[in-house]
């Protein structure tokens, strides 16, 4: 049995696709009870509600687990408490295998979010767990395909000018399902997951324009505008240096080692926004997944 923390998340749902997909069997871990039945209705096999800031509670939900995908809540302040009971948790429980979604570059100093994942990745290293650590780059999923071709509108609060790097999420979800359909292959390995585009915010809006046949548009906006809905003040300040940190360096990636555990190219994010929209792929593009 494989665990899945914060399973009902973006990023835990499609983990938990990929692995349905694959046949392996998952505990879908989430915060509260009232989120068990969307997590099975992704996949999970049995649902756990555990708040991973009561380890006890963490290791009961692992028992009779064999691997765990950890996935930490984002920009959240008590995140390296989590990722750190999780892991001491799963040495408890005798969890054998241990995948850690951590990020790309997990040592830019100026980023919380960074900071805490490279924290639990110091923690997970030091526990003598065997593990995988997967560092995934800036997601596709972050450009809402649907938003962006109904308003006519792409908007994000840095330049629009700064490349950065993507992957999609789907990739992602099935480099871990690659991963713990054969850990002995990946034990003691940190693999960075990005994919083959790095776009401004100029480039992007082109794509959607062209998938979507009707003008979109770039357009740099405030910060507070895309702030998540009653955002806490640590979530303000994590937004605030990644804004900073992207505005005037961007955020780059190599996609080899994905290309290699996919045994494919990465998703193109033209691809992502043609499924998105519901768009049959290209001849070219589906002779790149071939």
């Amino acid at each position: 049995m494989i665990a899945v923390t914060a399973a009902s998340g973006t990023t835990g749902r499609h983990v938990l696709g990929a692995l349905s997909s694959a046949g392996l069997p998952v505990r879908a871990l989430v915060h509260s009870p009232e989120r068990t039945e969307s997590v099975r209705a992704h996949g999970a096999q049995e649902a756990v509600a555990a708040d991973l800031t009561h380890p006890g509670e963490v290791q009961a939900a692992l028992e009779g687990c064999t691997s765990i995908v950890h996935i930490g809540p984002p920009m959240h302040p008590r995140e390296i408490t989590m990722g750190q009971n999780v892991i001491d948790a799963a040495r408890r429980a005798g969890v054998e295998h241990v995948v850690l979604m951590s990020v790309t570059h997990p040592q830019l100093e100026p980023l919380l979010n960074h900071q805490s994942k490279l924290a639990v990745e110091r923690h997970l290293l030091a526990s003598r767990l065997p593990f995988t650590i997967l560092q995934p780059m800036h997601y596709m999923q972050n450009v809402l395909v649907a938003d962006c071709l109904a308003t006519g509108r792409f908007a994000q609060p840095y330049s629009l000018e700064r490349p950065l790097s993507f992957v999609d999420l789907a990739d992602v979800g099935q480099a871990a399902a690659t991963v713990l359909a054969a850990p002995q292959n990946h034990v003691w390995a940190t693999y960075e997951l990005c994919g083959t585009d790095t776009l401004t915010g100029h480039q992007i809006a082109e794509v959607l324009t062209s998938v979507g046949g009707t003008p979109v548009r770039a357009q740099q906006v405030p910060l507070d505008t895309v702030l998540p809905a009653r955002a806490a003040d640590y979530t303000i300040d994590g937004f605030t240096r990644l804004v900073n940190q992207y505005d005037r360096y961007g955020i780059l990636g190599n996609s080899n080692v994905l290309r290699w555990i996919l045994g494919r190219q990465p998703t193109t994010f033209e691809q992502y926004v043609r499924r998105e929209h519901g768009c049959p792929t290209s001849p070219r593009h589906a002779q790149d997944h071939s």
